[in-house]
């Protein structure tokens, strides 16, 4: 897949801090484990909606994206709830013809992918897999489907699933935080996509000539120059400095948390490849990490040797039930999903939370009561 200075995927960067280009020049990419795993899945959703007759539960254990993780239950898991949602979006708005992985050009560095355009008549979906569930992303006013709408409308293989319409959804199709896959919708037309765009140019232009001032933000999460740059390491010492009883500061402090935590990887990985690589870090140094676990060199030997030993084979070998979510995937692949399913269904429970977390106020769950709203509760009871 090409990548393209100004994207699809760095339209919400471009736009908060279009200092990022000068900023990231030269620094290399990198996939974290977790893109890696999301390429997988997104090469599974690609294949089923470009082959007849693709059948998802046979590619587990298979390479299907070279240098990257064979598929796993848990891929396979995801993918086809993720294809199912899809199915299930493409009937509801009586979708006539669609395109997958659809790349949209605007010039030489412009550029941008979305996972699937499909022409529903006088509606177009515009579709946006994404496959973690740590970063919630929102549909509405998404900048990533408003680039790719500008760009696929100007030249790309789905322009005339684009002609003539005026009435568009994104479509952002993501697990959630209790991994249960999502669809978030928003509508929008080509006058949002104009405005969009008009805007987008300015800050792509101004990103071109340089000299800008970086800010920190959300959008920093995935910048290559994020520990670099001024702006987020700025943010580390202004973290540092909190007053803990300044409940102000307090806010401020949870709503960068994520942001200095991400600088805060960013700056020991880059640290790791620098010494790696022969460089001198003063007051640091590679070393050895904690070797792993003992392992067996050969189970059976070990088997043999120790059985009479132990009190015989039930006293050194556990049989261990596979965990639900293994079983539904076993069953995907058995192709006996139906029966079992409602099975696992009245034969399992999700355990209730034990502790409380912090959560932003846009958290759709309830409020837990507070200790001093917990004690004037009960003392309205007396």
């Amino acid at each position: 897949m090409r990548h393209y200075l100004f994207g699809s995927s760095t339209a919400h960067r471009t736009e908060e801090c279009p200092a990022w280009v000068e900023q990231s020049e030269g620094l290399p990419r990198a996939d974290s484990s977790f893109a890696m795993d999301g390429t997988v899945i997104h090469q599974l959703l690609e294949n089923a909606a470009l082959i007849d007759q693709y059948r998802m539960e046979d590619q587990l254990g298979k390479l299907v994206v070279d240098d990257h993780p064979r598929v796993t239950a848990e891929h396979l898991q995801m993918a086809q709830e993720m294809w199912a949602a899809t199915r299930q979006l493409l009937d509801e708005y009586g979708a006539i013809e669609y395109e997958a992985e659809t790349t949209g050009t605007a010039a030489a560095d412009v550029g941008g992918t979305l996972d699937m355009i499909a022409d529903c008549g006088d509606t177009a979906l515009l579709i946006d897999y994404k496959t973690g569930m740590g970063v919630q992303v929102d549909a509405v006013n998404n900048r990533q489907i408003l680039f790719a709408a500008a760009v696929c409308q100007e030249s790309s293989e789905a322009s005339d699933m684009l002609d003539g319409k005026d009435k568009f959804v994104g479509i952002i199709i993501q697990p959630n935080r209790a991994g249960e896959v999502a669809v978030k919708r928003w509508e929008f037309d080509q006058a949002d996509i104009a405005a969009f765009w008009e805007g987008h140019l300015q800050k792509i232009e101004l990103a071109r000539q340089g000299g800008l001032t970086p800010v920190a933000g959300d959008h920093c999460k995935f910048c290559p120059a994020n520990g670099l740059c001024d702006a987020t390491t700025g943010n580390l010492l202004r973290m540092a400095r909190l007053d803990d009883k300044n409940l102000e500061q307090l806010a401020w402090g949870l709503d960068h948390i994520e942001q200095v935590k991400d600088t805060i990887k960013n700056i020991e990985k880059r640290a790791y490849e620098q010494l790696e690589v022969g460089a001198e870090i003063p007051g640091w140094k590679l070393v050895r990490g904690r070797p792993g676990n003992t392992r067996w060199i050969d189970q059976g030997v070990a088997l043999a040797r120790l059985r009479r030993m132990l009190g015989g084979k039930k006293h050194v070998v556990k049989e261990q039930l596979l965990s639900p979510a293994q079983v539904i995937a076993l069953a995907k692949t058995i192709g006996n999903l139906s029966a079992v399913k409602p099975v696992v269904d009245e034969l399992t429970e999700r355990p209730p939370a034990t502790k409380n977390t912090l959560a932003p106020a846009s958290d759709p769950r309830p409020a837990v009561l507070s200790a001093s709203g917990l004690s004037a509760a009960l003392d309205s009871l007396k």
